[in-house]
Parts: structure tokens; C-alpha cells; sequence
């Protein structure tokens, strides 16, 4: 259970100083690993890697052409689909170390035992994951909040808290007041019976009584918490 997907944020700078900036390194790891594009032309890519599927979104969340898709320097065919919400992710990145699977480096002599890559903290996922609800109202957001909140260490309380430490730009700053409005909506019957479906099409085997009970005390504990 979880989010199955694999979301990619760049940080770029303002539209006159990205010249300085090379992504064609992406245009080439793309080819190196047989992606195809996907329906988001430029910004999605799919393959079967290793035997799973894998989604990849390149993501960015700059101030000038919302909504639209933005040329990286340098690549000539992967872009990254402009967002409002994501730059959250980019407070103060968890780097962890990943082990590169044996069969890759048995292909590949250069590779490395282990890579380090940065994630977000569970503040920075669930204030970006709120924009992305407010945004496209998508049940997939509304489960993937919902199984954060309860399933992360510390469950609502904690998720609650991470989020509203969260540090933002100050122009930035009204995304605490969106993420608190995207999350009290899913106290509603529409939006916890559509999270509750998506549980169980996930294989949760609880009842559907016990599922609402549990979206709805998990979403009123994080507001409660979140408002403290």
C-alpha cells in the first residue's frame, strides 16, 4: 500500500539565471534506461525497470508560467511540469543512503555500491501533497495523505506538527493555511468514502466501518493538532 509513483522536484531559479544551469545529463539517463514518455509530454516518463513498473514526474515550483510545462537548459527532451506546492518538499531535504541492487552493478562496472539521495521531510511531503490535492482533486492524493497521516511515526499528531514547523518562503507562506483547507475536506462522506475505496482496491483487509472510523479520526486528530 502506498503511493507507487516516483516524483523528481528540480530546483530551479528564476527564469533569467536558469541558462546557468545544465540538465542534459537527464536527457541521457532517460535513453540509458529505455523510458518512454508517458502522457505528460516532456515530464513523464514510464518503464519496466528490474521487473517493476516505474512512473517517473519531473516536477518543478517557480513563480513565473503556472501550470505550464518548463524547458530545462540543456535537455532536449525531458522537461518538468510547473507546480504550485512542491517547492515545500525542498525545507531542509532528509539525504539517505541507498544500496544499488547487486544485478545493476553486475551490469554496469562503474556503478556504485551505494547512492545518496535527498527526500522529503514528512512536513515538506504533506504540505505538497495538500497543493496537489487542492489543485486536481485526485482520490489518489486523498489516500496518499490519508495513509501519511496515519501510518507515519507519531501518526496525525506527529504529521501535524512536522507540518506546521514547516519553513516556507515568505511569499509562500499562505500553503499552511491551503494544507490545513485541503485536509479539513476530507472529513467530508464524499471524500472519506472515496479514500476508504481506495484502501481497499490497495488490499486493506478492515472493514469499510473501520476504515471510515479510522480516516476520519486520523484527519480530525492532525487538524486538532494542526491548530494548536
Amino acid at each position: 500500500m502506498g503511493t507507487t509513483d516516483v516524483d523528481l522536484l528540480f530546483e530551479l531559479g528564476f527564469v533569467y539565471d536558469r541558462d546557468e544551469q545544465d540538465f542534459g545529463w537527464l536527457d541521457e539517463l532517460i535513453a540509458e534506461a529505455k523510458f518512454s514518455e508517458g502522457e505528460g509530454a516532456g515530464w513523464q516518463w514510464q518503464a519496466v525497470l528490474e521487473g517493476s513498473w516505474v512512473r517517473i514526474d519531473l516536477l518543478c515550483d517557480v513563480d513565473d508560467s503556472p501550470g505550464q510545462t518548463i524547458a530545462l537548459p540543456g535537455a532536449t527532451r525531458v522537461a518538468a511540469q510547473n507546480l504550485k506546492g512542491p517547492i515545500a518538499a525542498l525545507d531542509q531535504p532528509v539525504r539517505r543512503s541507498i544500496a544499488v541492487p547487486e544485478s545493476m552493478r553486475e551490469t554496469d562496472v562503474a556503478a556504485p555500491e551505494f547512492v545518496t539521495m535527498r527526500f522529503a521531510t514528512l512536513g515538506g511531503y504533506i504540505v505538497a501533497k495538500a497543493s496537489a490535492l487542492s489543485s486536481r482533486s485526485l482520490s489518489k492524493d486523498a489516500y496518499d495523505l490519508v495513509f501519511v497521516l496515519l501510518f507515519s511515526p507519531g501518526g496525525p499528531r506527529a504529521a501535524a506538527e512536522a507540518a506546521r514547523q514547516l519553513t516556507l518562503p515568505k511569499h509562500r507562506r499562505q500553503h499552511h493555511e491551503a494544507t490545513r483547507a485541503a485536509i479539513a475536506q476530507l472529513d467530508s462522506r464524499v471524500w472519506v468514502e472515496r479514500v476508504v475505496d481506495q484502501m481497499l482496491d490497495a488490499g486493506d483487509d478492515s472493514t469499510p466501518e473501520q476504515l471510515r472510523e479510522d480516516v476520519q479520526s486520523g484527519v480530525r486528530t492532525f487538524l486538532q493538532a494542526f491548530d494548536q
